[in-house]
């Protein structure tokens, strides 16, 4: 009964729009309050501290300074440009490129919102220049944009690593399969709209034209390749690639585009920190929140409780799922996985459900739960950049719900989409 109590006094604290650090800061200190958790007062800053001091969270700061030096350098200029050749004279042809540009995008920025806020602005001009429709654009462009993180590197899935124990090199390798399957299902939609509103295509290219833009787009697009690579041959962490392609951002912003100035790069550093830090504060206090509960005996309590009413793997993924897609609507990416990881770990554990598959799973559900109202981030994004009302570009959105929502289910119940690439390096059994 008490644990219930702390839960609703964390859920009043996020409708009130208190910062989740200070919200579970106030839960955690209630619970030891009251006796229980097992921490003493005087430990606070130690388990805080604890969270955050470790070498696989160096990677956070890192990939999101890699995004933004990508997004200013021109970057994604070049690589919507390089898409529009290779797949805009399909039906549709430019929400294919769209779709397109942010598989590739994504495995440089590893955010969902950098992808939104950096190529959308390029694409939803394209889009509404040619002759589609404002809704089309914006929805298209939102529903790329959860690719992001799903594809690698992926910022949630290091979040995600840190709080689970699974392995972050795995779980990059795990988001590829995933990633494409998206994809391939987004462009359909695509397809089904060109048919039915007979939008515009690209002509095709010539051999000319593609060998231009690919060299073009070169550069940039070794980006996924160097860190997959490096990452399935063992020559460096997922830790150690964020600082690689970092400096490699710099390369090609500063000497090789000259697009990169130090003014930029200084007011690039600065919000890197700004972001870094509030991820950090997150962590900190997650983990000290995850502590508390663990030795309260909370997520042992929920255990016996779930057990108790579910016995199937199947079943417990249907619930976990249903579960997320709603924790989505209302909780930040990050918060989520740190609040709800020492609660469904010994859920996942007790049901022999492989980490590495449940991260993804657990992303691409909190994925869907950007473009949600209430606090869908990237609707928000989407709406200011297209200049659509959140109400009207959340009605374009139901036709990639459903889309996102179907890819779900088979990342979901085929477990093998998301293992057979780290099986293969021999990452996982």
């Amino acid at each position: 009964m008490k644990s219930s109590i702390f839960f609703i006094v964390l859920i009043v604290l996020f409708v009130i729009s208190l910062p989740v650090a200070f919200a579970l800061g106030i839960t955690s200190t209630m619970i030891m309050a009251v006796g229980r958790g097992g921490v003493r007062f005087g430990q606070i800053i130690q388990q805080m501290i604890g969270g955050v001091n470790t070498f696989t969270l160096l990677a956070v700061p890192l990939f999101l300074l890699a995004g933004k030096l990508m997004n200013a350098s021109g970057t994604t200029d070049r690589l919507f440009e390089f898409a529009r050749i290779t797949v805009g004279w399909l039906p549709g042809g430019l929400g294919h490129v769209n779709i397109g540009a942010s598989v590739i995008f994504a495995g440089m920025s590893g955010t969902a919102v950098a992808d939104a806020s950096g190529l959308g602005v390029i694409e939803i001009k394209a889009m509404k220049d040619a002759g589609y429709d404002t809704g089309f654009a914006c929805g298209v462009t939102a529903a790329s944009s959860t690719m992001g993180p799903i594809i690698p590197p992926s910022l949630p899935l290091v979040i995600y690593g840190t709080m689970s124990g699974a392995s972050v090199g795995a779980l990059f390798i795990a988001g590829v399969i995933p990633g494409l399957v998206m994809a391939l299902i987004m462009m359909t939609v695509v397809l089904i709209y060109a048919l039915m509103r007979n939008y515009p295509r690209e002509l095709f290219p010539t051999p000319k034209k593609v060998a231009v833009g690919f060299v073009r787009a070169f550069l940039p697009l070794m980006t996924p390749v160097i860190i997959l690579l490096g990452i399935y041959t063992g020559v460096f962490t997922p830790t150690e690639a964020a600082a690689i392609v970092v400096f490699y951002s710099i390369v090609l912003g500063a000497c090789i585009y000259r697009t990169l100035n130090l003014r930029k790069l200084w007011d690039i550093l600065v919000e890197t920190v700004y972001d870094a830090a509030c991820i950090g504060l997150i962590v900190a206090a997650a983990t000290l929140f995850g502590n508390v509960i663990i030795r309260a005996l909370i997520p042992q309590q929920i255990l016996t409780f779930v057990t108790a009413s579910i016995t199937s793997p199947v079943m417990l993924l249907i619930v976990i799922n249903l579960f997320l897609l709603v924790v989505g609507m209302f909780l930040e990416t990050t918060s989520a996985i740190t609040i709800l990881m020492p609660l469904l770990l010994p859920l996942i554990n007790a049901a022999g459900i492989n980490l590495v598959h449940f991260g993804i799973i657990i992303v691409l559900n909190l994925m869907i739960g950007v473009l949600t109202p209430p606090f869908g981030i990237v609707l928000f994004v989407i709406s200011k950049i297209g200049n659509l009302s959140v109400v009207d570009l959340t009605k374009a959105l139901l036709p990639w719900l459903a889309a996102l929502l179907f890819a779900l289910g088979l990342i979901t119940f085929i477990p093998e989409i998301s293992l057979f690439l780290p099986r293969l390096a021999g990452l996982i059994r």
